[in-house]
């Protein structure tokens, strides 16, 4: 609303300037018509996203990694870290993998309530945002198993973006990141058998 107002002032101010002076003052409304796109266009896009159902019944990605843009749709300081996966607070948080836990606690910062599960060597899964932790470090988990349940701790969604954010890091160093998306095979299926020679995702909620 009030980058709309601020467009309209602008506009009114050009015409004024113009039918005065002829003077056209067009820094303000270029300034402004950016500032509308980041702050209201971009977030709608990424809104009506969000409500469109996917057509494989794999959840929705609100923000990719490496994007410069987050799950609302705004600017970001740096690339993304991982996926922001859709979903509903409360619902169950899965394992994206076997594994063992290594963090289960607040960051007290933009992840909030984060669960870290260390795989086959050298990679690990980060999830962020929960509303509750259901496991504890040193767990063993399995592909599937509830870890939490999705929340809104950390960095505060927008209501209908609430998601998972799920990244992968490789070795002891958090900031040597591997993009998830191709190691997701697709949602949990406990009849379905999984290769264990390679990092083997599936998506950490409910399809």
């Amino acid at each position: 609303m009030l980058v709309t107002a601020a467009l309209v002032k602008s506009l009114v101010r050009f015409l004024r300037n113009y039918r005065e002076a002829g003077v056209l003052g067009v820094a303000p409304i270029v300034v402004t018509v950016v500032a509308f796109a980041f702050v209201v266009i971009l977030p709608a896009i990424h809104l009506h996203r969000a409500f469109m159902p996917s057509r494989d019944r794999a959840p929705r990605i609100l923000a990719g990694f490496g994007d410069w843009f987050g799950a609302e749709g705004y600017p970001l300081v740096g690339r993304h870290r991982g996926l922001d996966i859709k979903s509903t607070p409360g619902v169950d948080v899965l394992a994206a993998a076997n594994g063992r836990v290594t963090v289960a606690r607040d960051t007290n910062d933009l992840c909030g309530l984060i669960v870290v599960i260390d795989h086959d060597a050298p990679y690990r899964t980060v999830y962020c945002h929960f509303s509750d932790i259901a496991v504890r470090v040193g767990d063993s988990v399995k592909r599937g198993q509830r870890i939490g349940a999705v929340g809104t701790s950390g960095l505060r969604p927008w209501p209908g973006f609430e998601h998972v954010h799920l990244e992968v890091q490789r070795g002891r160093d958090v900031n040597d990141l591997v993009d998830p998306l191709p190691s997701i095979v697709g949602c949990f299926d406990e009849t379905r058998a999984y290769a264990g020679d390679r990092l083997v995702l599936t998506y950490p909620v409910k399809c």
